[in-house]
């Protein structure tokens, strides 16, 4: 009983620290918040504030009136020296991405680094084959990372720009991504940004390759992207997999919605019955699955039940 007590005191007095601590903590952070926005007020773009510039933002990478201010900070040099201007867009490159590896989900950190580079664009000095292994890196760290794909879209759409009109390195490029959405929603199909990628690479890439043919000569496999039905089956018979092992996510749903619905496929195919009877060949995968799902569980699985009813609607569309 004794001992209990004991136990609780050091409770109370490890809290009564804590609080203390935290307190001191505040009064820095607020201090320090003070500081700069007087430093801006003043005008005041010196190395001096480009550091403290550098604690506040360590402490709160939210605080993006903070980024606007080492924005103008940076932009500076620009004018006094391109070379140091450089470099320190370089470094603060690297401080970006230590700070991406503690808050990789903050949008305030991937808006910077975008103007990073954007800024390295300016004085033809940008380095997009590094960038994209960083997110790779960044990705592979936490697969699902929305604002991570969301970059490296980005940086994708940039390398392609530098490859100045040549096809088959553009071709190239967006299907290596294509095998990396592939890649990366084997090892999860919950992973709703692979799937999103997907659903605007397969149009584009089928578009790099039909009108093209004679430029690309054969250069690349791209016999899955010959016809858009063949994706579209292959896509199903992938997504089954992922309907199967979790029949309650809305991210394969949300695809296979797109895969059975988009003009994409459904312009591709030569009769309304054609179309028809892939509708019906998917009544029957959901209506296996749910029979699976009621025989596990008791009751109808929501996602199949309210599928069953969407395939039908797209069905009633063809009468």
């Amino acid at each position: 009983m004794q001992h209990g007590i004991k136990r609780v005191s050091l409770s109370e007095e490890a809290k009564r620290l804590k609080l203390e601590k935290d307190q001191v903590k505040i009064k820095e952070y607020r201090a320090l918040t003070e500081e700069l926005f007087k430093l801006r007020e003043d005008g005041n773009y010196s190395d001096e504030a480009l550091l403290k510039n550098n604690e506040i933002l360590i402490i709160n990478p939210e605080f993006y009136t903070m980024w606007n201010y080492r924005r103008e900070i940076l932009s500076r040099y620009k004018a006094e020296d391109v070379q140091v201007y450089e470099d320190l867009l370089n470094q603060d490159l690297k401080f970006v991405l230590s700070q991406l590896k503690k808050f990789p989900k903050c949008y305030w950190i991937w808006n910077h680094r975008t103007w990073l580079l954007f800024e390295l664009v300016k004085i033809e000095k940008v380095n997009w084959g590094f960038e994209f292994a960083v997110v790779s890196k960044l990705l592979d760290l936490d697969q699902r990372n929305f604002h991570g794909w969301h970059y490296r879209r980005f940086v994708v759409e940039n390398m392609e720009v530098a490859c100045k009109g040549d096809l088959a390195k553009i071709l190239k490029i967006n299907l290596d991504e294509f095998n990396y959405t592939t890649l990366k929603i084997q090892k999860d199909f919950l992973n709703f940004s692979a799937w999103h990628n997907r659903t605007k690479l397969i149009p584009k890439i089928y578009n790099l390759i039909h009108g093209n043919e004679e430029e690309l000569n054969g250069v690349l496999d791209t016999a899955l992207f010959q016809d858009p039905k063949l994706v579209m089956n292959n896509d199903l018979e992938m997504i089954k997999t992922g309907m199967y092992m979790s029949p309650e996510d809305t991210s394969v749903w949300s695809y296979y919605a797109w895969l059975l619905s988009d003009e994409f496929f459904t312009n591709a195919f030569d009769s309304k019955k054609e179309y028809l009877d892939t509708l019906n060949g998917q009544l029957d995968v959901i209506t296996e699955l749910n029979e699976m799902e009621r025989e596990d569980t008791g009751n109808d699985n929501p996602s199949c039940v309210k599928f069953l009813k969407y395939i039908e609607s797209l069905k009633s569309e063809l009468q």
